[in-house]
């Protein structure tokens, strides 16, 4: 499908829509959407620092209960989808494996520094139980919890 020129011309008939929408900047080979948000400061993605920071220390604050979206969202005063959309510019990832992450990085932090067992740590650090620590451990670590521990050993 080619973009019509509204002048009547045939000089951007040659130029698809997903070539503009993918269209990169060649001297800094970035999206051009990226480039546009760079030159334009007033337009604002993402979270405000102060609404980033609060959501950082109530994830930090409560990794090892049930940290809900809405909960979330109401600490930065948006809306969910808002708020899913903003942190996700903000931080590059969802709200919920920015939540694993923290948990995953709790568990290291606990097998390296302690003696609990395995579900004792999963439990402290938000997850359901020691399998669902395992999987995601593994997934970001790409070591089992247990291999972990014994490689400070």
């Amino acid at each position: 499908m080619t973009i019509p020129d509204p002048m009547g011309s045939d000089e951007l008939a040659h130029v698809s829509r997903p070539a503009l929408h993918l269209a990169v900047d060649a001297s800094t080979d970035k999206p051009a959407d990226a480039v546009f948000v760079q030159f334009c400061p007033g337009l604002r993605t993402g979270l405000p620092p102060r609404a980033r920071q609060r959501v950082r220390e109530y994830i930090d604050a409560h990794l090892e209960s049930n940290v809900s979206l809405e909960m979330l969202a109401g600490i930065a005063g948006l809306s969910i989808s808002r708020f899913a959309r903003a942190f996700k510019q903000s931080e590059g990832v969802t709200p919920h494996e920015y939540v694993m992450r923290c948990r995953v990085r709790r568990a290291q932090e606990l097998l390296a520094a302690t003696d609990m067992s395995l579900s004792q740590i999963a439990y402290t650090s938000g997850f359901s139980d020691q399998s669902h620590l395992t999987r995601r451990f593994r997934e970001q670590v790409g070591l089992t919890p247990s291999s972990y521990r014994y490689s400070f050993r």
